[in-house]
This record gives structure tokens, sequence and C-alpha cells, in this order.
């Protein structure tokens, strides 16, 4: 007896565009930012923080407790932290291109750390691999030598200087009497006109790669980040600080806002992860 097999293709299944994902939080004062958790493991994220403690010991829980609460807080405020790196979170990002190149620091082997001897700027890359507090991330974005740019930028509304002196990286709101209104709409104006230079050289056959080199740095893009419990909590300490970028920590709060509780149970508060 002979046995056939098909060889017939399957159509495959027609992908849509990226929606806004259920459950976003959106983070810019223009409704296009978010940040939205789309994925998690499926073990429960607290319990296995205790279990991997435990797993020295030749001991595991099958329940989360207080007593589980308290040893998890006792591990983060000790630094033993590596239980820590045992739960991913996938997220989903919306965000201007210069959020996502303060963001994209936080990746395996990327820490972007600055060391200083005898009062000069040293590269140390090496101990950077080796010692990764980052603890596992990883990023994949829209790439503009596939897709064309959609024309969305982010320009906000309150315009912000820096002062004069102190804190190098703080920036404060300009005055009621700047004009807020009329700079946002040369930064627009700015904008449109280099979108409009971008599909002119579409139209005249420049590739994509190239044509998207002229863009300005606050149109959206979209990526996935998949990271480890110890990496989003070491992103919360550095990115919700006062002094950090307001927009990258706009990204934060949504971020926290979505582990919050999770956080809460291992009895991790926003004061703590300040703290560090």
């Amino acid at each position: 007896m002979t046995t056939t097999t098909s060889n017939t293709v399957k159509p495959a299944r027609k992908t849509k565009s990226l929606d806004v994902p259920e459950g976003a939080v959106h983070t810019l004062d223009d409704d296009l930012g978010f940040i939205a958790l789309v994925d998690r493991m499926q073990e429960d994220a607290a319990l296995k923080v205790v279990n991997a403690a435990r797993i020295s010991y030749e001991k595991q829980k099958d329940g989360f407790d207080e007593s589980d609460s308290k040893l998890a807080k006792f591990l983060w405020l000790h630094g033993h932290t590596s239980p820590y790196r045992h739960s991913f979170f996938t997220f989903h990002w919306k965000a201007p291109l210069f959020v996502f190149r303060q963001a994209f620091k936080y990746q395996v082997g990327s820490t972007w750390r600055e060391y200083e001897a005898n009062g000069e700027s040293i590269s140390l890359e090496v101990f950077d691999v080796l010692f990764d507090s980052d603890k596992g991330c990883s990023w994949n974005e829209i790439s503009g030598r596939y897709v064309k740019w959609t024309p969305e930028f982010y320009v906000p509304k309150q315009i912000r200087s820096n002062p004069p002196h102190g804190n190098k990286q703080a920036s404060v709101t300009l005055p009621e009497d700047f004009d807020h209104e009329g700079e946002r709409q040369r930064m627009i104006a700015e904008c449109e006109e280099a979108f409009r230079l971008y599909r002119e050289r579409l139209d005249r056959g420049v590739a994509k790669e190239i044509a998207r080199l002229m863009l300005p740095q606050n149109i959206y893009t979209q990526a996935y980040w998949t990271v480890s419990l110890q990496g989003v909590i070491h992103f919360l300490a550095q990115r919700l600080k006062p002094d950090a970028q307001f927009e990258i920590r706009r990204y934060a709060e949504g971020i926290f806002q979505q582990l919050e509780s999770e956080l809460a149970r291992l009895g991790i508060t926003r004061d703590l992860i300040e703290a560090k």
C-alpha cells in the first residue's frame, strides 16, 4: 500500500498593523505613546523568586504567603538578587526614537556606565559584559529599512529649559510668558517638512534605509522589550527618579503601574525602588 503525502501549502494568515494592546497605559500628552504588558511567564513570578532562593537548601513551596514576601524583600535589600532573574515580562512600547535611545541601554552587556581614573574617563566595556546589572533584556523594534515611517511625532505642549546651574540633567518648564504654543507649532512644521522630504526621496527611488536618515528623532516607533524581573526593577530604580528625563520617566511610571501589585507581593515598594 502506497501512502501519499499532500504537498498542498496552506495559505499564510494575513498579518495586521499593530493596534494599541488591551490594558496599555498612555504615557505622553498626545494619546500616541503607550506602554503595555503583553506577556508574562505562566508561573507566579513572586513564588518563583522565593523558590529560586530556597533551592539552595533543597526546598520549595507550592504557595506564596507573608513569610515569602519578607524573604523576597530581604533578598532584594541585601543584594541577593539572582532569584529575581528567573521571571520575565514582555512590554510593548510605542515611543519617540529619542526615548528608545535611552531605553535601549537596558540590555545584556550594554550598561553604559562611566568610570573615572585619575580624573579621566576610561572604558571598561569588558567588565560591563561580565558584570551585567541589567540581567537579561532583549529588544526588537520596527525596522525603518523594511517599512515606511508613519508621520507621527512627539512634540511637548510645555517647553522646558535647562537651569543655569545645578543638576545638568535637570530641566524645568519655561514660564507662562514663554510662547509655548508658538515654539510647538514651529517644531511641528519642521517635522512635517522633514517627512515631506522623506516621502519625496522614496518617490525618487531612494531606499528606505537611506531616505530615513534625515527624519527627526521625535518620530514614533514601536518595540517589544522582554526583561527579567530584576532588569525591570533596575530600570525603574533609575528612570523613576526626578532627574530622569520627563518622557522616559512617564514610561517608567506606566511600567510601575502595570507591575505595582506584583511588586507589592514581593515587598518591593516605590520608595524602596527609588532608594536604590
